[in-house]
């Protein structure tokens, strides 16, 4: 009997114990379901990683989505402004550097945004927000089956043109504009990845 007794002892903790350690595994799972989700909120409210399997596309210390992140900003500011935002949230204005770059953002607006490119220093000499010159990134996209851009317009605002855009209120988004900087335009921000980090402070 006293044996009988202890058994029933054993086997009850041992039941408890199990039910703990189920309660204490469902909690777990529940955590991580929650943080899945959030992660894919996150992703889809607006951070696009490019993510083209394209050897061509990567260099050596990139990965697969070329270290960067995109995020495309529904609120319409000025050039400086869109900046200013861009820079609070640890990233700068998109600096386009390839075709392959050009094509996706190309693929992803559907009104003009605020790139970060401009002449505000020396009009005609057209420089990145990271100080790379067009001739440093060998690429340039500006609007040519019309009046040719960057033109300089001065019909709207006397200070000129001197921001550039990805395209422009006529649907013509294959290709850059000159604006006038004041102009509220939505924007693109664009931050490197130096891990698996998200937009935000490092």
């Amino acid at each position: 009997m006293r044996e009988l007794e202890e058994l029933k002892t054993n086997y009850t903790r041992v039941k408890e114990s199990l039910s703990l350690c189920v309660r204490e595994l469902a909690f777990l799972i529940t955590f991580f379901i929650l943080f899945f989700t959030l992660s894919i909120y996150l992703i889809t409210i607006g951070l696009i990683c490019v993510c083209k399997y394209v050897t061509s596309y990567m260099d050596n210390h990139s990965g697969p989505c070329h270290g960067k992140l995109y995020l495309f900003n529904s609120d319409k500011m000025n050039w400086s402004s869109s900046r200013a935002s861009c820079v609070s949230k640890g990233a700068d204005l998109v600096t386009i550097t390839s075709q392959t770059e050009q094509d996706f953002l190309v693929s992803k607006i559907k009104q003009t945004q605020w790139i970060g490119l401009s002449d505000l220093e020396t009009e005609g000499h057209w420089v990145w927000v990271n100080n790379q010159t067009l001739n440093e990134t060998g690429v340039q996209f500006w609007f040519s089956e019309g009046p040719t851009e960057p033109d300089n317009w001065k019909k709207q605002d006397p200070s000129g043109e001197d921001c550039a855009s990805l395209g422009d209120s006529n649907g013509n988004f294959q290709s850059w504009f000159d604006a006038s900087c004041k102009k509220k335009k939505k924007f693109i921000c664009e931050k490197k990845l130096l891990s698996t980090s998200i937009f935000g402070n490092n």
